[in-house]
């Protein structure tokens, strides 16, 4: 069935998140690919900048892991709930690194035409982030 297929490609993209193979994102997104969170300042629009995005997270956590919650397939649509733990290493957006280690959770879904990523659009506990940083309380 097609949303398996799915399933596995929103599998594997959401690990450059996890392990940082940012390869992935010239196989596996479309070139127009969009990509919103709440914490990002815009949407990002197209594969080009995604990766430059990507660059500067893995510099801010250089030892991210991600694990799979939980993932649900229909059609041309991918929802994963998600688990990211990584050390503060480096400045995310304009907060300074900190050399916590930190743990938030979200949830993603992905679009996906004719096997390649069009859009990722995600929800996470930045909140969370911020208060094991110490950064809010």
């Amino acid at each position: 069935m097609e949303f398996e297929g799915n399933r596995d490609i929103a599998k594997r993209f959401i690990q450059i998140w996890g392990d940082g193979d940012l390869d992935r994102i010239e196989e596996l997104a479309h070139p127009d690919i969009t990509v919103t969170y709440p914490i990002l300042p815009r949407t990002i629009k197209g594969s080009r900048i995604f990766r430059r995005v990507m660059e500067g997270f893995r510099s801010s956590f250089p030892d991210s892991r991600l694990t799979i919650d939980e993932e649900i397939a229909e059609g041309d649509r991918v929802v994963i709930r998600w688990t990211f733990h990584g050390t503060h290493s480096g400045q995310l957006l304009n907060y300074p690194a900190t050399g916590r280690k930190v743990t938030w959770t979200g949830i993603t879904i992905y679009e996906i035409v004719e096997g390649k990523v069009i859009r990722e659009m995600g929800e996470e506990d930045f909140l969370g982030f911020l208060r094991q940083t110490g950064i809010v309380e």
